[in-house]
């Protein structure tokens, strides 16, 4: 009797594994990579790949953005610039403000355009792809003072409630999860308690194969890790090894 699988897939924690073997998503042909992974009696029903659904960038306005930078690098001069009293702060000082603001500003309309764009290239990897479904929750957490990223919010517990989900309505016999975020070891706990499998997607760079996105901790809950070689993917699972063919 086949096992009905499905692949979770923390889609940041994804792109950090690829982006250290120099990858992008878009790089790999996802369809036997998926079913590298299964086991011969395994039904894959579907991937469902979580990413943000929207930048968290509602609350950087250009007043938001000023009065931040004066806070956190001109702080005397904070109550001056809050109020509008511009005449009791330094010439110098305001044309830096406004050029950190500017550079602020400018970046944030860098992310926003990035953001559409890996919109399309995710939307286009689920047409292409028809065991792949694009699950967008939560936000993306930007600094744009710093101009970093400072993580998701809500993507890893939609993905933890699906596992779940799954679970409790018997929708599979078997998760693969491709994360090695240990913030799902709860989740996978529950699961397991609910007699469904859980196997682990471990990615290695290099040779000798190093691991340094999968916490220990996690290895040990999955009933199987799946060891998933760089050496493999570059072998067997590239688009342009596929379109050659």
């Amino acid at each position: 009797m086949s096992k009905r699988t499905v692949i979770l897939i923390d889609g940041q924690n994804l792109f950090y594994g690829l982006l250290q073997l120099k990858l992008k998503e878009r790089d790999i042909n996802w369809v036997p990579l998926f079913n590298s992974l299964l086991e011969t009696d395994d039904e894959l029903i579907r991937a469902y790949w979580f990413r943000p659904q929207r930048i968290q960038d509602g609350h950087f306005t250009a007043e938001a953005i000023r009065n931040q930078i004066v806070y956190k690098k001109y702080n005397s001069n904070y109550l001056y610039y809050r109020n509008g009293n511009y005449s009791a702060i330094d010439q110098d000082i305001l044309i830096k403000i406004e050029n950190d603001a500017r550079e602020a500003e400018i970046w944030l309309q860098e992310q926003r355009s990035r953001f559409a764009h890996i919109e399309y290239c995710y939307d286009q990897l689920c047409l292409d792809n028809a065991n792949i479904e694009i699950v967008k929750k939560g936000i993306l957490k930007l600094n744009p003072y710093l101009q970093e990223y400072n993580g998701e919010k809500g993507v890893d517990i939609a993905l933890a409630v699906k596992m779940i989900s799954l679970s409790v309505e018997h929708k599979c016999n078997k998760i693969i999860l491709i994360s090695g975020d240990y913030d799902y070891a709860e989740a996978i706990n529950y699961v397991k308690n609910n007699m469904t499998k859980v196997h682990i997607v471990k990615l290695h760079k290099g040779y000798p194969p190093k691991n340094k996105n999968m916490s220990r901790d996690l290895s040990v809950l999955a009933d199987k890790v799946i060891d998933l070689y760089e050496a493999d993917i570059r072998s067997n699972y590239l688009r342009h090894l596929h379109q050659s063919a």
